[in-house]
C-alpha cells in the first residue's frame, strides 16, 4: 500500500534526524581513530580485562578546553587481537592540561600534547590512576575562581564522585596526585598542611575510602611534595611519593629513582627520604624500566649505551650488562616489562616517526616492531603501554 503524504513526511523527518545525529560532534568525542576502534569491537571485545596474557594501553583525547576522554584497551601481546575496552569521560573541571606545576596529576602525563613521550616513570604514575580491573579512574579537579583542588574519581558511566567535598567555611583545599589502590577501595592523594598564621608547614600523603564519609586518613609527612607523583604498588597497595616506583615480583623490594629498598610488609607509604636510604644501583645515568625477576632490573635507554637498554644485577657495585638492542640513533622510551621478565615494550622515536616494539631482555636481541594493522592501527601515536600481565 502506498503511504500517505503525512506518513511519508514523518519517515523522511526520522531519516534526516538519524543522519544528523550520526554526523554530530558527539560522534567524534573520542578523538582520532575512535570511530574505527569502536566499529572494530566485535563480540570478543568486552569491558572485562583478562588477568593474564594481556597488554593494556591508555590514550587520552583532551576536550576543547575542558574535560576529555581516556580510552583503555586490552590486547593479546602475541596476536594483537583486541580483547577489552573501556572509556572514562573526564569532568569539565578535571585537571587535564596546565601550564602550572600544581595541582599535579598523572593525567597530565597522559594528556598534555607538548610533553615528551611517556617513559617507564610516567607509566607507573599513569597506571596508578586506575584500580586493578579498570572500573574507576582517579582525577583531580580545580575551581578556576577559588583555585581549590579536589580529588575524586570517575566511573565507566562517566559519573564523577568528589571525595574532598565542600565546606561552608574554612581552609581552601589544595589536594592533588590522586591515585587508586589496586582493590579500588581508596583514593590516595597529597596535600599541603597549613601551619599557624597561614604558613605552609609540610606536605602530607593521605587517603580517603570510597565508602562512608570519605574522611581523610594521613599516612606520611614529607618536607615537600614538589612535582613528584604518587605511585601505588603491590596488593595491599602502598603509596610511593617519587618519580617512579616498581615492586619486585616477590613484593619484598622497591625500585625507585635508582635506589633499591627492602620494603616491610606493614609500611603503607614511602617518601623521598626513605627512598634515598635504599641501595643505589647504577644504570650509567639512566633510569630503570622495571624488574627482571627479584635480583635484576632493566636499565632504560637514556644514557645507557646510547639508547640500547641493558640488564643490571642489583648486587653492590654491579654494572649494566652488554647492550640489548642493536646500535641506533633513535630516542627510545621503555614502558613495561612482561610478567616473566623475558620481554619488554618500548616506544622508538625517529624524527617524526613513532613505532612500538617488543624485545627480549637478553643482550644482542632484535626488537620486533608492532605492526600498525587491524585494530591496533586505530591507536595512533599517543598510546601508552601501562600494564602487562
Amino acid at each position: 500500500m502506498v503511504g500517505t503524504p503525512k506518513a511519508t513526511a514523518v519517515l523522511l523527518s526520522l531519516a534526516l534526524a538519524a543522519s544528523l545525529a550520526a554526523c554530530s560532534p558527539d560522534s567524534d568525542r573520542h578523538g582520532p581513530g575512535a570511530d574505527s576502534r569502536e566499529s572494530s569491537q566485535g563480540s570478543d571485545v568486552s569491558d572485562g580485562f583478562p588477568q593474564r596474557n594481556v597488554m593494556v594501553t591508555a590514550v587520552c583525547s583532551p576536550g576543547n578546553g575542558s574535560g576529555g576522554v581516556v580510552d583503555v584497551d586490552g590486547w593479546n601481546p602475541q596476536s594483537w587481537k583486541h580483547v577489552a575496552h573501556v572509556e572514562f569521560r573526564l569532568p569539565d573541571a578535571a585537571v587535564v592540561e596546565s601550564d602550572k606545576a600544581r595541582p599535579n596529576t598523572a593525567v597530565r602525563d597522559l594528556c598534555e600534547a607538548d610533553k615528551q613521550p611517556a617513559d617507564a616513570g610516567d607509566v607507573t604514575a599513569i597506571r596508578s590512576l586506575f584500580d586493578q580491573e579498570f572500573t574507576k579512574m582517579a582525577v583531580v579537579t580545580e575551581d578556576p575562581q577559588t583555585e581549590a583542588s579536589h580529588v575524586g574519581y570517575v566511573d565507566r558511566s562517566g559519573r564523577f564522585t568528589d571525595l574532598t567535598g565542600n565546606k561552608d567555611f574554612g581552609d581552601t583545599p589544595h589536594e592533588d596526585n590522586a591515585a587508586f589502590s589496586r582493590d579500588g577501595s581508596e583514593v590516595w592523594f597529597t596535600y599541603d598542611a597549613v601551619g599557624q598564621n597561614g604558613n605552609s608547614a609540610t606536605g602530607r600523603v593521605a587517603s580517603r575510602a570510597l565508602a562512608g564519609d570519605h574522611k581523610t586518613a594521613d599516612h606520611l609527612r614529607v618536607e615537600t611534595v614538589g612535582e613528584r607523583h604518587l605511585v601505588m604498588v603491590g596488593s595491599p597497595s602502598r603509596a610511593v611519593l617519587a618519580s617512579d616506583a616498581h615492586l619486585s615480583p616477590d613484593g619484598k623490594r622497591l625500585l625507585s629513582e635508582s635506589h633499591v629498598l627492602e620494603l616491610s610488609a606493614d609500611r603503607r607509604a614511602v617518601g623521598p627520604d626513605l627512598v634515598e636510604k635504599g641501595r643505589f644501583v647504577s644504570c650509567d645515568g639512566g633510569g630503570q624500566v622495571g624488574w627482571l625477576g627479584n635480583a635484576a632490573v632493566l636499565c632504560d635507554a637514556e644514557n645507557t649505551y646510547e639508547g640500547r637498554f641493558a640488564r643490571l644485577d642489583i648486587s653492590p657495585e654491579a654494572k649494566p650488562g652488554a647492550p640489548i638492542v642493536p646500535s641506533n640513533d633513535h630516542h627510545n622510551y621503555g614502558m613495561v616489562v612482561s610478567p616473566d621478565g623475558r620481554r619488554f615494550a618500548f616506544l622508538s622515536v625517529n624524527g617524526t616517526v613513532r613505532d612500538y616494539y617488543l624485545c627480549d631482555t637478553t643482550s644482542g636481541s632484535t626488537p620486533k616492531k608492532v605492526q600498525r594493522t587491524g585494530e591496533f592501527s586505530t591507536l595512533g601515536d599517543a598510546a601508552v603501554f601501562i600494564d602487562w600481565r
